[in-house]
């Protein structure tokens, strides 16, 4: 399959793969915004060139919404292989171009959450696995932090402190 780079300059003709097909929608004009937001912040947003659920989106981590302390990683926000795309190595070639370019850009490895019992909204622990990834951190709550480093010497990223023991001091009612 071919793959296209979505940027600031074709971001409104391309679809962008969310679970919302109608480009109309508010959330899909939400997604595109936050964007557009982070492609100067070093956001990569990988997609199949046919319509559907195959991408893959990763920042360097120090500009990731998640709060990780790491130095040098890129962190994948979503790799998303759905439907008819799957079984076709697709995650693979998708993965395999975000490492490239991570090298490229001279990064010591990647990171992504995942848990011990796979979740939908997380990567497949499995897969992790399987491509070499192992964990480097969990939080309390059973989300994990997996990491494939390019360099034996490179530091592990690890959850900061308020992601590694998350709780709400206060009740609020609504």
């Amino acid at each position: 399959m071919e793959y296209i780079r979505v940027t600031n300059k074709n971001i409104e003709k391309e679809h962008i793969c969310c679970a919302i097909s109608n480009n109309n929608d508010l959330q899909v004009s939400s997604k595109k915004t936050w964007l557009k937001e982070r492609f100067d912040d070093g956001l990569v947003f990988l997609k199949g060139e046919q319509r559907g659920k195959c991408f893959i989106e990763y920042i360097p981590v120090e500009n990731a919404w998640n709060p990780i302390a790491s130095d040098g990683y890129m962190y994948i926000d979503c790799l998303w292989v759905a439907g008819s795309f799957k079984g076709h190595g697709y995650s693979t070639e998708l993965l395999n171009a975000c490492i490239e370019d991570s090298k490229n850009k001279g990064k010591k490895g990647l990171c992504i959450l995942s848990a011990a019992k796979k979740k939908p909204f997380l990567s497949d622990p499995k897969f992790l696995k399987y491509k070499g990834f192992s964990i480097s951190d969990e939080a309390d709550n059973g989300i994990q932090l997996w990491h494939l480093s390019f360099t034996e010497n490179a530091l592990l990223p690890k959850f900061k402190e308020c992601a590694k023991h998350p709780h709400v001091d206060e009740i609020y009612k609504i």
